[in-house]
């Protein structure tokens, strides 16, 4: 038979013959190209575990890249047994299969690859929180932004009478300007160029109340999302009458990591609130999805902006007594690797029992929720398994998460855990299963939480977007 094939393969017309085996390995090439491509962005292992239908999407495209080749073999082996006047290769059904898996991955690569690099304008000044601490125990800050043009800047800042001046070194895309070494319980101001200046107030030292706001899941770009409940929720942070000394937002600003113009409204959204109080944004699952991983390292830590002990993705913040621990957690644990594992464990093993010690990652732990996607999205086995045993071990007292869309607060073995994912995305359906570590939960709801650590107790207020309070529950050691 297979002599049978290969004599007929080679008495085809030369045009038939040429189009038969380009339209075959064009298909195969081209689909292999883009799984591969695909999967090699940071994130896409975690959608297809945990999104059943991305998952049934990949595979049908993997079986599309095996078919196709294997379904050629076949039909031409099968095509050498007929008549020669019966004979028509390729066979409809593979030309079928052919186009579709060389227009498919051209549209799919074409359409998001230049995305990531596309870029909408400038992005709008933060206040970001540095990894690790100033000299005076509070940590230092970087003045960021993002500009279309490379250009280089000034800034002038200080307190008082005390003025410092920063000049760029070379023009830039990436901005980070750095203000180290901050007086605890102190109002600074800052002027970019021949900007207005902007006042902010760095945090109380060590034995002083610290009060923060915590929030995730904007989803800018979602029809869905409500960011005006977002914005709502921001002016209140902002208020000087709240006195919110930091901010942290854990993940999923964006809807779609890849898009651009999703970072720039998030941002310009952001920034009447976050260029005044010091901030961290933690990465999320949708926020790296297909080459956005460029894009929140470019616009939440960039480049210039300083590192003491983690990576753009990880880092550890001081406040004196209260250490924040903020994890690269996206989707599950597809993103905790080694080296964040050991770092993980080396910080935790250096903080004092006696020290209030605080996790933040984007992806929950414990949780309420339901079967969504084809997927459980609560009590996260693998998050569980491999974090949960090390914030017993070290003593961890709070553990602050988004990913579900709700708020919750759990207790399990001496460890607190909060849900605050209800930033302004979609809320998730009412939970069909109840976390037997639940102690309060709220579904349907926009809500941040209001912290305030004290020396003994940590006070968590849950808010609307009208400041009006949920639930107070207090964390004593």
């Amino acid at each position: 038979m297979w002599k049978d094939t290969k004599d007929y393969i080679r008495t085809m017309p030369a045009a038939r013959k040429f189009m038969w085996f380009a339209a075959v390995a064009a298909g195969t090439v081209l689909m292999l190209a883009f799984l591969i491509w695909a999967f090699r962005q940071h994130g896409t292992i975690g959608l297809f575990e945990v999104n059943g239908v991305f998952r049934i999407a990949f595979i049908v495209l993997i079986c599309f890249t095996i078919a196709l080749p294997f379904l050629a073999v076949l039909d031409v082996c099968l095509a050498s047994r007929k008549s020669a006047g019966k004979i028509r290769l390729p066979s409809f059904y593979i030309w079928i299969i052919a186009v579709i898996a060389i227009v498919l991955p051209s549209v799919l690569m074409g359409w998001l690859i230049p995305q990531a690099s596309q870029r909408a304008g400038d992005k709008a000044v933060q206040l970001l929180t540095a990894d690790g601490s100033g000299k005076n125990g509070i940590p230092n800050l970087a003045v960021t932004f993002w500009t279309l043009n490379p250009t280089q800047n000034t800034l002038k800042w200080g307190k008082g009478n005390s003025i410092n001046i920063e000049k760029e070194d070379t023009p830039s895309q990436q901005h980070a300007i750095m203000l180290r070494d901050l007086q605890p319980a102190s109002s600074y101001q800052y002027s970019l160029n021949d900007a207005a200046p902007v006042n902010f107030v760095t945090m109380p030292g060590k034995g002083q109340p610290l009060h923060f706001a915590v929030g995730s899941d904007a989803h800018f770009g979602a029809g869905t999302a409500r960011n005006d409940l977002t914005s709502k929720m921001l002016q209140q942070i902002a208020d000087p009458e709240h006195n919110y000394r930091m901010f942290f937002f854990l993940g999923d600003l964006v809807e779609h990591g890849f898009n651009d113009a999703q970072w720039e409204t998030a941002i310009d959204a952001f920034s009447a609130t976050t260029s005044k109080i010091p901030t961290r944004i933690v990465v999320g699952n949708h926020d790296t999805l297909f080459g956005g991983l460029n894009l929140y390292r470019e616009y939440m830590y960039p480049q210039p902006m300083e590192l003491q002990t983690g990576s753009r993705l990880w880092q550890r913040i001081d406040a004196d007594d209260i250490h924040f621990l903020l994890l690269d957690l996206e989707w599950g644990t597809e993103s905790y690797t080694p080296e964040q594992a050991a770092w993980l464990e080396g910080q935790l093993s250096t903080i004092p029992a006696e020290d209030w010690c605080i996790v933040m990652s984007h992806c929950f732990y414990y949780s309420s929720g339901g079967v969504w996607d084809m997927w459980p999205w609560y009590d996260d086995k693998g998050m569980i398994e491999k974090l949960t045993p090390l914030f017993e071990k070290y003593d961890v007292d709070i553990v602050f998460s988004g990913h579900n869309h709700l708020v919750e607060l759990l207790q399990k073995n001496n460890v607190t855990y909060v849900i605050c994912g209800a930033f302004g995305g979609l809320p998730d359906p009412e939970r069909s299963y109840i976390s037997p570590a639940s102690v309060w939960y709220m579904g349907n709801q926009q809500a941040f939480v209001d912290v305030t650590i004290s020396q003994d107790e940590a006070i968590l207020k849950f808010r609307d977007p009208d400041y009006e309070e949920l639930k107070s529950l207090t964390v004593s050691r």
